[in-house]
């Protein structure tokens, strides 16, 4: 569900290249643990604790071998690594789920940031309202991320850490998955 009443909230620092969450979902037919467990790799500082971390765009291989492919046939995304599917999702149930998230509007705020003695400080800059999205956009423009690690501190410090399977998208493509974008600040 949205955050802000019927519109969903984001803020992020400004130029940056790191990507905002949309949503998360596991695909179907295969759960984050059966990924983890088939693809994963040893924790540096816990080698007994597999991760994986992968960034997998549409139609391109990242370096361990993994991609998408949209089949319209199916009317399915499908999730490979290799050439072998692992997993999939509906096109329907991404649309509708990119609908319900952000269909009625996405604010999006963003803000220049700043350290000073160990803490950051944020200066909000900008701020758009972006509406009636185009739901065949969120797959061109997003990006697959499978983001299975382990804690490195706290009382979890050694275990496994599910921050899911998610569509996420960068700050300059954002505002391409509306038709309505208007400048608030």
């Amino acid at each position: 569900m949205p955050d802000f009443g019927i519109m969903e909230l984001k803020s992020q620092r400004i130029n940056t290249s790191s990507m905002m969450t949309l949503f998360t979902k596991s695909p179907e037919g295969a759960t984050n643990a059966e990924i983890r467990e088939r693809f994963g790799y040893p924790d540096p500082e816990f080698p007994n604790v597999k991760i994986i971390h992968q960034t997998i765009d549409n139609g391109h291989k990242n370096a361990m071998g993994f991609h998408c492919k949209i089949d319209k046939k199916q009317n399915k995304l499908f999730l490979l690594k290799k050439n072998k599917v692992f997993g999939h999702y509906g096109l329907d149930f991404l649309k509708q789920k990119a609908i319900e998230k952000i269909g009625d509007g996405l604010i999006l705020v963003l803000a220049e940031a700043k350290k000073e003695k160990r803490q950051e400080y944020f200066y909000f800059k900008q701020a758009y309202i972006l509406k009636d999205i185009d739901p065949t956009k969120f797959l061109v423009h997003s990006k697959y991320d499978i983001r299975l690690g382990v804690y490195h501190s706290g009382q979890q410090k050694g275990r496994p850490h599910d921050h899911g399977s998610a569509f996420r998208i960068t700050e300059r493509a954002l505002p391409l998955l509306f038709k309505i974008r208007e400048k608030i600040l």
